[in-house]
């Protein structure tokens, strides 16, 4: 009754080997499918495209039936696609794409640098206007402040040459005052001596001697005579003042004193007068 325990034990390890095998493979096919779904999921998706289509939707009123009544029926689950594996054209797309991006940040970051650069520019400009102007300015106030302490130095200057002007002239002026009065007192003085008379005897003697008597003049005739001359003697005006003799007389007397010039010349000059009065008395 013990003999066909052999067989029937043979058979079930042969079937434990088989369930253990299959285990095994089940596993690795849901490991490889959740791998694959997984890399699906990780790889970037193509930019979908979008068809330009465009339609006429004609309605017939005529022909159009009612719309059915909406059923109550529960809405079908969304169906998500399954991810794509990224192409060679989508990397490239992506690298271009990320190219662009970077060009576009350098771009921006150029732009601001330049920005920046004409700012602190601009800044640079507007403070050496400035201090170019506060410099300008500065040195038209020194060169007033210049001009006017030059200006006030020459008028000083001026002031102090006009002063010393004055003074000489001033000095000059009472110098020649006095030497005025000084000659003054000394012709007063010769002209009050005799060696003043005895000069304006000998010019009456002189101009006597050149007279020529009229038939009209009486006797004791006293005529005054006025007689400009110049240094010399040499006469150059002759008129006759208060005289007792008639118009011949008075042209004879003129005459007689044109023709005596140049009159005598005084032993002392202080005695000289360009204007020379005597009385003309022919009969003394």
């Amino acid at each position: 009754m013990s003999a066909p325990n052999p067989p029937r034990q043979a058979a079930g390890s042969a079937g434990s080997l088989q369930a253990v095998l299959l285990s095994v493979l089940v596993h690795a096919a849901v490991v490889g499918l959740l791998g694959w779904g997984f890399w699906r999921y990780r790889a970037p998706k193509p930019a979908p495209q979008q068809l330009a289509i465009e339609a006429t939707v004609v309605i017939d009123k005529s022909t159009t039936p009612a719309p059915a009544p909406a059923a109550s029926v529960a809405p079908a689950p969304a169906i998500q696609p399954a991810p794509t594996p990224a192409t060679p054209d989508t990397q490239v797309q992506q690298r271009e794409r990320q190219q662009r991006e970077q060009q576009l940040r350098e771009q921006r970051a150029h732009e601001q640098q330049q920005r920046a650069a004409d700012e602190r520019a601009e800044h640079e400009r507007v403070l050496r206007e400035q201090r170019e102007q506060a410099e300008a300015e500065q040195q038209r106030r020194e060169q007033e402040a210049a001009a006017q302490k030059a200006a006030a130095q020459k008028a000083a200057a001026q002031k102090a040459a006009d002063a010393a002007q004055a003074a000489k002239d001033k000095a000059r002026r009472e110098s020649e005052l006095r030497a005025q009065m000084a000659q003054e007192e000394r012709i007063n003085a010769a002209r009050g001596s005799a060696a003043a008379a005895e000069w304006l005897s000998l010019i009456r003697d002189r101009v006597t001697r050149r007279w020529i008597r009229p038939a009209s003049a009486t006797h004791g005739l006293n005529c005054e005579v006025n007689v400009t001359q110049v240094p010399g003697g040499e006469v150059t005006h002759v008129e006759i003042g208060s005289c007792n003799g008639d118009a011949a007389v008075r042209e004879s007397i003129e005459a007689a004193v044109m023709r005596a010039s140049p009159l005598p010349s005084p032993s002392n000059p202080d005695l000289f007068d360009r204007n020379l009065r005597f009385n003309f008395r022919p009969d003394e």
